[in-house]
């Protein structure tokens, strides 16, 4: 039973998404290239206008294509770069570490911020409201570094549900934290997206909505583990078509050498 592995469950986007992202890696499109129509992709592919279109949205956010309002979608220069960036440096390398960390973090920080709606004081709101304000300078490059503040705000919820078994198990895990969003830093506008979905947590806490708040923090926390999955899968893909092209060259040596 030992040889058996756990089944991941993986959308039908996704599926869209990995297999027009191995083609790019293989180099059917190129740089700058405009990708199919909708109409012929949703034939080949035999799916829906809405499926494809949430899988070129989930390349689009890791910087693979670029999608131009009434001009198609075009393939981006230096992607294979990007990933290999993202996915090297630090301790969270393998999908399975990236994917235990988004779900610690879903498990405490979905009750932290459903608390802190509950018991955020007026003075609460004002620090996390600061904090927001100082991100939305880092983001015009104008300010401190987006990922330590990003881990900042996350904590200050934590401390606004003034539970501290809570704030103490989010706490160990700051390393890791400042590490994902750190990480999260390479892709093409992440830091925008994450900052409104920032916006909408707070908003939450300052109507006190506990409800509101725990879904919003969901929605965001589930966000950056679906762009990480779809990176680990692209970086896969990658490594398999190296792999297989290598081995390609080698059968092609010993072929000539006999």
């Amino acid at each position: 039973m030992s040889i058996l592995k756990p089944v991941s469950r993986v959308t039908l986007a996704e599926q869209v998404a990995a297999q027009i992202s191995d083609q790019i890696s293989r180099g059917k499109w190129k740089p700058g290239e405009k990708l199919p129509s909708e109409t012929e992709f949703c034939a080949a592919l035999d799916v829906g206008r809405s499926t494809l279109r949430e899988a070129l949205k989930s390349l689009a956010y890791v910087g693979m294509v670029q999608m131009r309002h009434g001009g198609g979608t075009y393939v981006v220069d230096g992607t294979n770069l990007l990933i290999e960036r993202v996915l090297a440096s630090g301790s969270l390398k393998t999908e399975k570490e990236l994917a235990d960390v988004a779900e610690a973090r879903i498990a405490i920080e979905s009750e932290t911020v459903s608390l802190a709606a509950e018991r955020a004081t007026t003075a609460d709101i004002a620090q996390l409201e600061a904090l927001l304000k100082e991100m939305e300078k880092s983001i015009n490059e104008n300010g401190r570094n987006y990922a330590s503040l990003d881990v900042e705000y996350h904590l200050t919820i934590a401390r606004c549900s003034k539970n501290q078994i809570l704030h103490g198990l989010l706490t160990p895990i700051r390393g890791f934290l400042q590490e994902w969003v750190s990480k999260s830093q390479e892709l093409p506008g992440i830091r925008d997206n994450a900052q409104r979905q920032h916006a909408k947590i707070l908003a939450a806490i300052r109507d006190h909505n506990p409800d509101k708040a725990r879904s919003a923090m969901r929605n965001h926390l589930q966000t950056c583990e679906k762009v990480f999955n779809l990176l680990g899968r692209l970086s896969e893909s990658k490594k398999h078509n190296s792999q297989a092209s290598k081995s390609r060259g080698r059968a092609g040596v010993d072929h000539a050498s006999r």
